[in-house]
């Protein structure tokens, strides 16, 4: 079983591949954040790091059932969709998929800072950050 598969598996029915017709407008919504050739320029914008997945869940209450984008930079892994909820459970496996992994929507970005487990969180620079 591949890793994608395996992360399939682990989101269970919370998962739904982006349609080749959809995915361009994921990729306009990616780019709503500060990004150059592939990386997210944290320089320009408030961030946390976050190590501990259980705080991480507490401090985004409000938007943790919120559908989010998982972008994996492999062509060969497809852009999906989940809960955020399911992807910080199940974030292990998410950050499997290849070493630079973009999850996010038009409210929150997340990145996980490979090789280690611990997740960078930024808001969209144009909307309130309230929620960190």
């Amino acid at each position: 079983m591949s890793l994608f598969e395996e992360c399939k598996k682990a989101l269970k029915n919370d998962f739904q591949i982006i349609s080749d017709i959809d995915v361009e407008d994921v990729y306009t919504k990616l780019n709503m954040y500060p990004i150059k050739q592939n990386y997210i320029l944290w320089k320009n914008i408030d961030f946390k790091d976050f190590d501990d997945m259980e705080e991480l869940l507490e401090s985004m209450q409000t938007i943790q059932n919120e559908n989010v984008y998982v972008v994996a930079d492999d062509q060969n892994i497809p852009v999906f969709t989940s809960k955020l909820t399911s992807i910080i459970e199940n974030i292990y496996d998410v950050m499997a998929l290849c070493p630079k992994v973009f999850i996010f929507n038009e409210t929150i970005l997340l990145e996980p800072l490979f090789p280690t487990y611990t997740l960078r969180v930024a808001f969209n620079p144009n909307l309130n950050k309230s929620h960190i």
